[in-house]
This record gives C-alpha cells, structure tokens and sequence, in this order.
C-alpha cells in the first residue's frame, strides 16, 4: 500500500528542496499491511517463555504491576530473500507476548520489540534487560519467527554428517513450531508461517530464517504504534519503538536495515516504525551469506548499536575483520564487552541445556572448568538506556575503545591477562580471574571459561579482600561514569571473588 500525500496543498508554503524530499518520499516508501491481533484462548497454563515460569526467564510481574498477555498476530506479509527480492506475498500465523504496565500512566512511552530465539523461544534481550524495563515502565513484545519442522533443517546443516547428527541430538527438541506444539498444542497448533529451502537460500544452503520474517516485523511496529483497538496495546500511547534482538535473530535486522526496510516502510505520517536498533552477540553472516559488520542503507536519525560478548569480538579479530568507526552521523556504536561471555547459565530458554567440561571429558582442563556468569545485563541495561536517552534526548551513547589488535590476535595485559581495551566493566577493571573465550581454549562448549587467580595472585594484587572490595566499589564508580552501569545498579553489583578466595 503506498503512501499518499496531498502534494498539491503543500506545494505553495514548502522549499523546493523539502518538497523533493516528500515527492522522493511518496515515491518509494510504504505503509505495510495492518496485521491483527487476537487474544490467544487460555489453556490452563502460563504461555511458552512466560515471566511466570521459574527459570531464566522469570520476573515478579506483580511487585511491578505489570501484566502479561498473549496474542496471536495475523496478517499477509511478503516472502523475501536474503538478497533482498520479494517473490510473493503469503498469510501467516504467530505469537505476542506482551508485558506492559497495568496502569497506562506507568508506561513511558516506549515499546522493546525482539523476536524469540530458535532455541527454547528464549527471549534474550528481555532476560538482559527485564530489570531496567520493569523499573522503567517499558512495555515488551516478543514474538515468535519459527518454522514447521523441514526435511532438512538449516539451522543443523554441518560439515559433516556426524556433526549434523550431533546439533540435531542436542536440539533437536527445542526448535521450530513443533517443540512448542508439544509445550501446548492448544496454543500453538494454529502458528504457521511460509517457507520453501528451494527457493530461499542464504549463502550455499537453505536459509533458516522464514522469508516472512522481515515483513512481520515491520507490521507488528506498525500494529502497536497505532492507537486503536485492534492493537493488543490499546489504550497505550506509543511514541517509539525500539528493537533489542540477540543471538541469531539478531541477523533479521542487520537484512532489514541491509535492504533498505527501514526506510521503505513508514507510517502513515511518514514517522520512522523503528527509532532505535540496538543488537548483540551475533558476527553477522555466521549462518551464510555475505559478511558485512555495517548495513549499506543506514537509517537516517536512529541510533543502531552492536554489542559484542567477548567471544564474538574474539570470532572478528581472528578472522580479521574491521569495525566500523562510531559516529554520530549516522548514529552507529558498536560496543566490545570484555568479560562477557557469549551463552551463559542465566540465559537458557526453555528446556534449554547446554554441557559442561565434565559432559565431555574436559573436567579435569583447568581451562574449561569454570564458566562465567558474571552479572552482563547491568552493562547491556545501561547500553538500552543509553540508546533511549539519544533518541529522547538527543544525549549521544558513549564511544568506547576497541579491543586492541595485535594482527590477527587480540592483546593481553601482561600482569591481569586479560583482554586490553574494550568496555571493561568492573569484574574486568579489577579481576579475579582470567576471562578465556572458546576460540583460544577449544574447550568444546557453547560457553565461555575463566581460570580464577589462585590465593597467591589475589594476594599478590591486592593484599586482602578488603583491598581487593574498596578496588572494586572504585571500579564501579568509574563504570557509572563513564556510562556502563546505572546508578541504580551499582549497590547491587557485588565482588566476584569471595572472602574465602584470600
């Protein structure tokens, strides 16, 4: 549906150049199709990845009065390559889960939109950030981008057959729409969307990503940022949208900007539908396709943010690929989280397990004995807020320091060895251990390891845990400082070494 503007009442009053700037507009932009949503039947049972469940997931809704629902959202939506042609235009069928303040004076304006995982429907930027968006009044939507089971799923394709037989073994049960159909099958049954591994490819395979994804995006944004009945925020006045995708959905959105979305879908005021991108722990291309860390389209005006854990900005050194300066025009900041793994035990999603060294043999490995844990949502909060006060306030996010590059090697201090440069949160500015990633251990887990400083080395650093405890509350203050952890925050942030650990 494009665009209309009458043109021809604005012509007398407008500059010439803003009215090319409208005549350009009302020649290539579009509103998308409005989707619908309905309210999805109870069962009996909390929805699949709901606050309610214990686990990682989990939240006290209640202490903040919020409520979560769930709604099936229904619509047409093109079916699009990852090269970026549009082949057809088919309906579909999926899942919202919304949190949102009880009291619409509570909310601040702002929904976080992020499209589940493939694994568990884990909503990754929720779990990093549900703190910070409960205290906030934020309203949250995720929203389900899955398949029906195919021949052969892309999401396994392997080097080799055993490797394929091996993903399959250990995930198998916990993706696309079949895992959640036999979670509830009353609710999900319905959920069904277009795919079609011939036609659609991403690099040299089938592309897992459904080609609608990009389309039910843009038409959820639409959705909530209309004020009308028919959106499951009704009564809301949702003046901004931003997006808070982790993990491999993040790759949905580096298309979406790749190709031009966010500037060919509007709203019907010609409003941006997306006023801040904010992505984290995916090297883009991983899953095919071409390798690119900056899309080619911009967005004019809207913040777009890449946080790495240490394990991606790891995976980019070793193979050599350059980041992109921040600037502030376009807005791009792309964040090297130092001490931050890239899965940890906090954010598996349902029914969700990941092993250990002692799973396969490398108990014994004093490089694969310990993950780490460390609290990385305080970061990743202070980051979100940091995007809304640029939007909001025109206050541009901090700009940090790379991870310094020896070649194709990342530097170590020689004294902590640990990572050089990077955003350093506090367990980094004053470590108890040495933050490893999988790349340089080939432990063989999806987790990161650390190997902590024996008692001599804390000893030797910081003579006692007092010492060591005064180190880290100045660290935190730094941390606040400059921007990385919020003020609320801080006094919660507790050493990592123990008193016992001296």
């Amino acid at each position: 549906m494009k665009r209309s503007i009458a043109i021809s009442l604005l012509r007398p009053t407008l500059p010439g150049a803003l009215l090319s700037l409208i005549l350009m507009f009302d020649a290539f932009a579009e509103v998308p199709r409005m989707p619908t949503a309905i309210a999805v039947p109870p069962s009996g049972k909390p929805p699949l990845s709901s606050a309610k469940y214990p686990g990682t997931e989990h939240s006290d809704l209640e202490k903040y009065d919020y409520i979560e629902e769930e709604f099936y959202l229904q619509g047409v939506a093109p079916a699009i390559t990852a090269a970026g042609e549009t082949l057809l235009e088919a309906p579909y069928t999926t899942r919202l889960l919304v949190r949102r303040p009880a009291d619409p004076a509570r909310f601040n304006g702002t929904v976080v939109i992020e499209p589940f995982s493939w694994f568990g429907e884990r909503g990754a930027g929720w779990i990093l950030t549900r703190n910070y968006l409960l205290r906030r009044g934020y309203a949250y939507v995720g929203y389900t981008l899955n398949m029906n089971k195919p021949a052969v799923d892309p999401k396994f394709i392997s080097e080799t057959a055993a490797a394929e037989a091996e993903q399959i073994a250990q995930y198998g049960r916990i993706v696309n729409l079949e895992f959640m159909r036999r979670f509830d099958y009353s609710r999900y049954a319905p959920l069904g969307a277009y795919y079609d591994p011939q036609r659609f490819t991403r690099g040299e395979g089938p592309d897992p990503f459904i080609p609608q994804s990009q389309g039910i995006a843009a038409q959820l944004a639409l959705l909530l940022k209309t004020d009308g009945p028919q959106s499951p925020l009704a009564g809301f006045d949702v003046q901004r949208i931003y997006v808070n995708s982790w993990a491999v959905t993040a790759q949905v959105w580096m298309d979406y900007l790749d190709q031009g979305r966010h500037q060919q879908w509007r709203m019907p005021d010609a409003r941006p539908l997306i006023d801040g991108y904010m992505t984290g722990r995916m090297a883009y291309g991983e899953v095919g396709g071409e390798v690119i860390r900056m899309p080619s389209r911009m967005p004019e005006g809207v913040p777009f943010v890449t946080v790495y854990s240490q394990s991606e900005l790891m995976h980019d050194i070793l193979e050599g690929i350059d980041l992109p300066a921040d600037t502030d025009s376009p807005q791009v900041r792309y964040y090297e989280v130092t001490g931050m793994p890239h899965l940890r035990l906090a954010d598996l999603g349902t029914e969700h397990t990941e092993r250990v060294a002692a799973d396969i043999g490398k108990g014994d490995d004093p490089q694969c004995r310990t993950l780490y844990d460390e609290p990385a949502e305080l970061v990743v909060s202070a980051l979100l807020d940091g995007l809304d006060k640029w939007v909001r306030e025109r206050k541009p996010m901090p700009k940090a320091a790379r991870v310094v590059r020896e070649g194709k090697s990342a530097a170590r201090d020689p004294a902590t060895h640990n990572l050089q440069g990077g955003v350093r949160p506090p367990w980094v500015q004053v470590p108890s251990a040495t933050y490893l990633t999988e790349q340089e251990t080939g432990c063989g887990l999806i987790y990161d390891t650390k190997v902590p400083y024996s008692r001599e080395m804390l000893r030797q650093r910081y003579a006692n845990f007092s010492q060591y405890e005064q180190a880290f509350e100045d660290a935190k203050s730094v941390s606040v400082k400059q921007r990385y952890l919020l003020p609320e925050d801080a006094p919660g942030l507790r050493p990592i070494a123990r008193p016992e650990d001296f």
